[in-house]
């Protein structure tokens, strides 16, 4: 196909909500295989921690 470029998406890190995930750690493709996205996403008082810093007005501190 001539003329289509293959740019990937840059993933975004769901920790970090707006910011890029930075293959922090070694071995990482993406947040898809992220030890700590895994952690905080099947653990449920993280994931609503997660939720409820998501969801707060920006600067408030909790």
């Amino acid at each position: 196909m001539a003329g289509v470029s293959k740019i990937r998406p840059e993933a975004i890190c769901p920790i970090r909500p707006g910011e890029k995930c930075t293959l922090c750690q070694v071995s990482v493709t993406g947040p898809q295989d992220c030890g700590l996205v895994y952690l905080v996403m099947h653990d449920d008082e993280l994931r609503e921690g997660l939720r409820n810093q998501r969801l707060a007005p920006s600067g408030a501190v909790a």
